[in-house]
């Protein structure tokens, strides 16, 4: 195993550590997205805020100058940050990195008189600063091959350079894969080595640096390197506040900024009746447009604070987070499976020889024992049940995205074509991966954070041994089909020999029996009720596994939905509660959100909101029932006509007893019995067929007199992992489920009802006819 170099002392880590209990066993690998804040430097935001009255900075009262001061203040903490100073550079408060990228495309002035300058800007740029080149009559991207080639080439004496003005943005630093790019180009560029480009007109050049991957862990030192203009955001540095970043412009550089728009606050005179103002003279007055989100602005000092406070700089915590990355680069570029072949592809340009080069970032994609590559969302899933929080995707970066990976123009467009877009989960298209997955560590980060990631790689995608599968008995032209259409039309035979339902979604399932109505939202009261917190955010088993302990129970004769949990007295509702019911005059109707649609339903009042609380141990839990008009009833995505109750995806899922008998004898889940899969699998059908796996090639199936179509096969998360008895966590079955499927988490189908007319039960022991 690779070494690794501690920065900090004992001490440090240990005050670290202090203020950052909350993580408990979490290991936050995500930093490259938004470092964590300390929870002392929250309390000392809190006790600024209350200490103190701030008020409106463009008022002229007592609060008023308390505040503005108190922001230039912080004006001189982001300069004296960045080594530089008032005379030199000025600070433009921006909403984020984002906004600052947005402010300067708006603003630029490449045209002067008949001549044009260009945009140019480097491949591997954040989509926010590819946005800029809908600003610019003329842009051009770069390669870093070719940016490399460029500039180390000696500028060509060029006399007759025009009034046009051209810009080039490049990032510090990679946020895809960590890659520190030259601050020296920055000279480079000013000195006009960008004219070797094929341009009609050479120009002169400024040079807009995307600082925020950068400035997260590494020192910037405007003394030194100067370019024009500087973005960057300080929850990447601080983790709060978020919302709120900077612009850094450097004043020589600001006429070619030309401001068209004028909020409050930046003009000395304005007219309503003509088309006369006077802007500001002070650069900052006059770019920040409105109310500066004044508060966000007044906790970046708490963010300095702390670091001071730790006794942190920016160059230890650079080569700490190198570091730590470095050691784990290394430890997977060493990792094979049992029969030698590797198990983890780098997407990085070079070998974390020198920090100047490289920061604290690891981006890989990870292959089976057969070359085959792992799926990201695969790795998300299995990272989620060890408590490990880190990003999958192209990370906002398309073009270091499709660089690593190797994709042409003609796959992206393809990957697009298939159904796969930004930030979905949609992972491998042709067995080929459409992003990657990225670790990044912050100056809070630890050896431990390394070593639990190291640990979750060897345990769950190192192949210890290729000479038996993970099943003992696996039929061989069953391996795959859970990916494979069916080719021949053919039937099988079953029996209904369980059902279940889910009155309050994501709690125990409730065992009605041997029959129970179908309506047309699926079985009448599954998942009619949900759990919302104080936020009106719905409250699942994958953020508070004792929903499972919650065991719904409906009562037909009496009409009631009665909650269960060992230990408690039981709490009782009426079935008949609705929106006419004279019970709700006095209750609210709230708004939630499902799966990404938004859901309308009845609050049930304090006294189960308050049981849910107790047993939960979380406060202001809300219980909502979902409302029964059809308006707001949600609809199967798929077809749009289905209507589904608070399900995720489908009315019903069906599981297979011979599938899980067949899972149930892997050697890994020899702990698991049958009976407690079915629950971990949370089904509303069990049906028993002679093979297993026979579902996957299902159509549409036959249960009694109702007929169903076969809507998709369920993709699994962690859920799976959840003893529903106990409300314990552990990586299986998911893990298992990942090698015997080659990545395709998929256990089950989902199914929607066809011929629901009027009121009719489903019974056990029907039988069931399965097409194909």
């Amino acid at each position: 195993m690779s070494l690794y170099n501690p920065v900090y002392t004992k001490e440090q880590e240990a005050l670290i550590r202090s203020e950052f209990l909350r993580l408990g066993d979490q290991c936050y690998l995500e930093h490259a997205g938004s470092t964590l804040y300390s929870e002392r430097q929250i309390q000392n935001t809190l006790t600024d805020l209350t200490l103190n009255t701030y008020g409106n900075p463009h008022a002229s009262n007592t609060s008023s100058k308390l505040t503005e001061d108190a922001i230039d203040q912080i004006r001189y903490y982001v300069l004296e940050h960045f080594n530089t100073q008032l005379s030199e550079y000025s600070v433009i408060f921006t909403s984020g990195a984002t906004a600052a990228l947005k402010l300067v495309a708006e603003t630029f002035q490449y045209e002067n008189n008949d001549d044009c300058g260009i945009f140019t800007y480097l491949q591997d740029n954040h989509t926010s600063a590819l946005g800029m080149r809908e600003y610019a009559k003329n842009s051009l991207p770069i390669t870093p091959k070719e940016a490399f080639s460029m500039f180390s080439q000696k500028n060509r004496q060029i006399d007759d350079i025009t009034n046009s003005n051209s810009l080039f943005v490049y990032p510090a630093q990679c946020n895809f894969s960590g890659t520190k790019y030259p601050l020296a180009w920055i000279d480079k560029a000013h000195q006009g080595i960008l004219n070797n480009i094929k341009l009609q007109n050479p120009s002169k050049w400024f040079c807009m640096l995307d600082a925020a991957s950068y400035a997260s862990t590494s020192f910037l030192d405007l003394s030194k390197y100067k370019p024009d203009f500087v973005c960057l955001s300080f929850y990447k540095i601080f983790g709060h506040p978020t919302g709120l970043g900077a612009l850094l412009v450097k004043n020589s550089s600001a006429y070619v900024l030309k401001k068209k728009y004028f909020g409050g606050g930046t003009v000395l005179m304005a007219l309503s009746s003509e088309r006369v103002h006077v802007p500001r003279i002070t650069l900052h007055e006059y770019f920040e447009d409105g109310t500066l989100s004044f508060l966000s602005v007044l906790a970046v000092k708490h963010g300095f604070d702390t670091l001071r406070r730790f006794s942190l700089s920016m160059h230890a915590i650079s080569k700490h987070t190198f570091n730590l990355a470095r050691y784990v680069y290394n430890n997977l570029k060493t990792l094979q499976h049992q029969n030698g072949l590797p198990v983890v592809i780098l997407y990085h340009d070079n070998d974390f020889e020198r920090i100047h080069d490289q920061g604290g970032i690891v981006n890989f994609n990870l292959l089976r024992p057969n070359g085959e590559y792992v799926g990201y969302a695969e790795v998300l899933h299995i990272a989620n049940l060890f408590n490990i929080h880190l990003r999958t995707g192209c990370f906002c970066n398309p073009g270091a995205c499709q660089r690593h990976l190797n994709l042409t123009t003609e796959d992206v467009k393809h990957h697009f074509q298939s159904g796969h877009v930004c930030g979905d989960k949609n992972d491998l298209i042709d067995g080929y991966p459409t992003g990657s997955v990225r670790i990044s560590f912050g100056y809070m980060s630890n050896k431990k954070d390394a070593d639990d990631f190291l640990l979750m790689i060897e345990e769950c995608f190192v192949s210890e041994s290729t000479a038996r599968s993970p099943c003992r008995f696996i039929p061989e032209n069953k391996r795959n089909s859970i990916s494979e259409k069916a080719t021949l039309h053919k039937s099988y035979k079953g029996v209904l020999e369980q059902i279940f339902l889910y009155p309050v979604k994501s709690c125990g399932a409730f065992n009605p029996g041997t029959n129970w109505e179908i309506i047309n939202t699926g079985f009448k009261y599954d998942r009619q009720w949900m759990i919302v917190n104080s936020a009106g955010v719905c409250v699942t088993q994958k953020n508070n596994t004792r929903l499972c302990l919650i065991k719904p129970k409906i009562n037909l004769e009496r009409n009631t939905l009665e909650l269960h949990c060992e230990g408690f007295s039981k709490v009782t509702l009426s079935l008949r509660s609705n929106s006419n019911d004279v019970n709700h005059t006095s209750s609210l109707r709230c708004q939630s959100k499902v799966c990404g649609d938004q859901v309308q339903g009845w609050d049930c009042g304090d006294d189960v909101g308050t049981w849910l609380s107790t047993i939960l141990d979380t406060p202001g839990l809300r219980l909502i029932k979902q409302c029964n008009d059809l308006n707001n009833k949600r609809r199967n995505t798929t077809d749009g006509e289905r209507l589904l109750s608070l399900s995720n995806q489908a009315q019903f899922l069906l599981i297979n007893t011979a599938s899980i008998q067949w899972l149930s004898d892997c050697d890994a889940l020899n702990s698991l019995n049958v009976q407690d899969l079915i629950y971990r699998f949370r089904p509303n059908f069990v049906v028993r067929f002679h093979e297993p796996l026979v579902e996957n090639k299902c159509k549409q199936v036959q249960i009694g007199n109702f007929f169903f179509n076969c809507d998709a096969q369920c993709i699994r998360c962690q859920m799976v992992c959840i003893n529903q008895t106990t409300g314990e966590k552990s990586p299986e079955p998911l893990k298992t489920l990942s090698k015997l499927f080659n990545g395709k988490i998929r256990f089950g189908i989902y199914l929607s009802n066809v011929n629901v007319t009027e009121k009719n039960s489903i019974h056990l022991r029907e039988n069931v006819v399965l097409y194909t």
